[in-house]
């Protein structure tokens, strides 16, 4: 049974047992700029006073692949405009919350030039600014709590272990 609904998820009750059902594909970006920096966007998020360290996310629209709405995500929300799928290089998929949704993260890598972040476009509304971190900033944040998303310490870490053997 649905208890509530709205465009982009639902909450489902099943014997006493609340789950969870996103209406869309998520996805995730990993912008990584000259092999030597994440872009990370400071998201508007309401429920936090301060604006939220996280990578570039959101949902699939309809008709779009998934590619297409990684690259639209990013645009949106980095400035950064690129129209070559192929540039997009697939990661491994997380699940944020296994206890109440089979439903997993579909996570990209955008390898971005210096110069593309140096000239992108304004981002939208919901982002504060663009934050461009070398990986040694990235772990300190990480550590320090700052970096708090556990999407986004997943998909830098494993980024980060996988360039370090």
């Amino acid at each position: 049974m649905i208890v509530h609904q709205n465009s982009y998820f639902s909450v489902n009750l099943n014997d006493d047992y609340y789950t969870i059902s996103f209406s869309t594909e998520q996805v995730v970006v990993l912008p990584v700029v000259d092999n030597n920096y994440i872009l990370f966007i400071e998201a508007i998020r309401p429920v936090f006073e301060k604006p939220v360290i996280e990578l570039p996310a959101g949902t699939v629209d309809e008709g779009e692949t998934l590619e297409e709405a990684a690259l639209r995500e990013l645009g949106e929300e980095t400035g950064i405009n690129i129209a070559d799928k192929n540039r997009l290089k697939p990661l491994c998929s997380l699940n944020t919350i296994p206890s109440r949704t089979s439903q997993m993260l579909n996570i990209y890598q955008a390898d971005i030039t210096i110069d593309e972040y140096e000239t992108r476009n304004d981002h939208d509304h919901e982002v504060a600014k663009t934050l461009l971190l070398t990986i040694d900033q990235v772990i300190q944040k990480i550590q320090s709590g700052e970096i708090f998303v556990a999407t986004t310490v997943a998909v830098c870490l494993n980024h980060i272990i996988s360039n370090s053997q």
